[in-house]
């Protein structure tokens, strides 16, 4: 992961716990266990693959009765560690998205 990029505020967003991260490239979906983190130019989540740094995504989650569809390019893509701010165990990955806001990368 190294070095700390996002300089907005975090928040937890229990609200979001559960998803799909879809990678059209390889035509992969990955189920989001976990959304750690969220902040208005990225977002941390536990999924089950992994995929490279630059990589562009669209993530789909439920809040309430709404459907949220946001894109991004992975920042950052790591294994999971056995404690992580996420509940579940298993075999999965920690990964950074930084939105893309009207088809641009959002650069603070």
């Amino acid at each position: 992961m190294g070095e700390e990029q996002r300089k907005d505020e975090r928040v937890a967003a229990p609200e979001l716990s559960k998803g799909v991260l879809h990678h059209s490239k390889s035509n992969q979906s990955f189920k989001v266990e976990c959304i750690r983190d969220v902040s208005s130019n990225g977002i941390g989540l536990k999924v089950n693959g992994s995929l490279d740094q630059g990589e562009k995504v669209c993530l789909g989650v439920m809040c309430d009765k709404a459907h949220l569809k946001m894109y991004g390019h992975v920042v950052w893509c790591a294994a999971a560690e056995a404690k992580s701010s996420c509940e579940d165990e298993f075999s999965s990955f920690m990964m950074g998205i930084r939105f893309i806001h009207n088809g641009v990368l959002f650069e603070s």
